[in-house]
């Protein structure tokens, strides 16, 4: 047993009930997909943690963000939600920044959108005096979000990688970070602005929640050349928010057929964003009026397609499996190539033009209820271990743009990837896949009625579980030191070689 095909015909197997219907199969996946996560979160088990480089984001300051020029000075006018800097910054992107605190003449504000690397709008009225040289502001990475995957952080240090000195690591490692919940941090007064060169301690911030998204209108249209969507082929198609870079719930899917006709080649595919009573989602533009974000100000879109899909049959073959589409186009030696479709804010609507956009080997949507857990660095990081300078594009190489680098080492545990595909393998044990079955045969045999069989199979996972926790959560630290062996005995003759691990015989 090893992916979703074998643990279906098993439990079809063992329940003597093969029915081949497409909704008892995708009712079967569903039940089997609730068993796998049931079992993932009942203990941290050893093998459902990841770790990567935690990136620590220095603050953003006049003199830092041009290396060898001018200080960058920032135009504020009291009133207005608008701030312009007098220079284009590599690091001011929307991903890191937005949500962000700034602060200017001594008042903090948050960074409500990121509108281009020169220019920023405000959540609310800038309060202070009107200057258009004012070099006080400071933007800074206070609340820096986990990964969508992420359950529970387990650890989070600064340590001698990624960045080393001569190969041999920076001495000393600073060691792990202690997280703190918001109550401890409230009792014992901790300055929430307070930077240094490392962080001693994180407190748990409040979990960001993206709204869900609504509807989606799809529009086919024909386009000269082939490399557009084939006429006779099918694609079902959704999307989802983008908010301070994090990815909400998912749109109602809707599925559309490229039709076939007479000199037409290729199709290209418009999709709209739509809220349930039809209206075009879209933020409007600033005006110098506002005095708070307009409706959907910073709320960008990102678009996904179902890879679990019979593109020639027009559908489904399981549970949809949601694909972020990339850029594509027609040179592959691009800088944006790889890049995933993100719609921006002020728009309601994106074009498809290339079938090369819904690569199989694209990212898979994850993150299913729009909840995204945060952190607070304490003291928040504010120093570097190297500075990256700006170099423009050559003619074989894109940009290398500004960077600060100091990186921590996060271990988390994650949330696996839903079983979709029929070769979607459980990221557990092989060995204990059965368990999955046995989980399931107890919610079938209670649907059922029958009490009986449904207490069985429950007594089978108690039974079988106590050995995959056993073999996978029960761990002891130990250091294993080999005995002493001596030179004489209470009979007074060497027992042991003193020079091997052999014994007389």
């Amino acid at each position: 047993m090893a992916n979703l095909q074998a643990i279906k015909e098993k439990i079809k197997n063992i329940s003597d009930y093969s029915p081949q219907l497409a909704a008892y199969n995708d009712q079967l996946d569903e039940l089997i997909n609730d068993a796998y996560y049931s079992i993932w979160t009942m203990r941290r088990w050893v093998y459902g943690f990841k770790e990567y480089y935690f990136r620590f984001h220095p603050d953003m300051l006049p003199s830092r963000e041009n290396p060898g020029g001018t200080d960058i000075n920032a135009s504020v006018t009291k009133g207005s939600r608008q701030v312009t800097f007098s220079g284009p910054m590599d690091r001011l992107v929307p991903d890191l920044w937005e949500g962000q605190p700034i602060e200017i003449q001594n008042y903090e504000y948050t960074i409500s959108k990121v509108v281009s690397t020169s220019q920023i709008l405000l959540s609310r009225q800038f309060l202070g005096d009107t200057n258009i040289d004012d070099v006080s502001w400071r933007i800074k990475h206070r609340w820096y979000s986990l990964p969508e995957d992420c359950i529970e952080l387990l650890s989070l240090a600064h340590r001698d990688v990624p960045n080393s000195t001569s190969g041999t690591g920076r001495f000393p490692p600073y060691g792990k970070i202690i997280g703190l919940m918001p109550r401890r941090d409230e009792e014992l007064g901790l300055r929430m602005d307070y930077a240094a060169t490392y962080a001693e301690t994180y407190i748990w911030s409040e979990a960001y929640n993206i709204p869900g998204a609504e509807k989606v209108a799809l529009e086919a249209t024909s386009i000269a050349g082939t490399s557009g969507f084939v006429p006779g082929t099918s694609l079902e198609v959704c999307w989802a928010f983008v908010k301070d870079g994090l990815v909400g719930p998912l749109s109602k899917p809707e599925t559309i057929s490229f039709p076939v006709a007479q000199l037409v080649t290729a199709y290209s595919l418009t999709i709209k964003y739509l809220s349930w009573d039809d209206q075009a989602i879209s933020a409007d533009s600033f005006q110098s009026f506002d005095k708070q974000p307009t409706q959907w100000e910073g709320y960008r879109k990102v678009v996904f397609w179902n890879a679990n899909f019979d593109r020639v049959s027009g559908e489904r073959l399981g549970l949809p499996v949601w694909k972020t589409f990339n850029q594509g186009g027609a040179t592959r030696n691009s800088t944006t190539y790889l890049d995933t479709v993100v719609s921006d804010d002020l728009v309601s609507s994106v074009t498809i033009t290339h079938l090369n956009q819904i690569d199989a080997g694209n990212r898979r949507y994850i993150e299913y209820d729009g909840q995204h857990l945060q952190i607070r660095p304490y003291p928040r990081v504010d120093s570097w271990d190297s500075r990256i300078l700006s170099a423009a594009a050559t003619v074989n190489f894109s940009k290398v743009n500004l960077q600060y680098l100091r990186e921590g080492v996060a271990r988390y545990y994650y949330k696996p990837k839903a079983l979709g595909l029929q070769t979607d393998s459980p990221e557990m044990p092989n060995e204990f896949h059965q368990l999955i079955s046995y989980k399931v045969l107890e919610t079938l045999y209670d649907k059922l009625g029958n009490a009986g069989q449904a207490s069985l199979y429950r007594a089978r996972f108690d039974k079988e579980i106590k050995g995959l926790e056993k073999r996978y959560v029960s761990h002891i630290d130990s250091m294993i030191v080999r005995g002493q062996f001596t030179l004489g005995g209470f009979d007074n003759y060497v027992r042991y070689d003193y020079a091997s691990l052999r014994t007389k015989g």
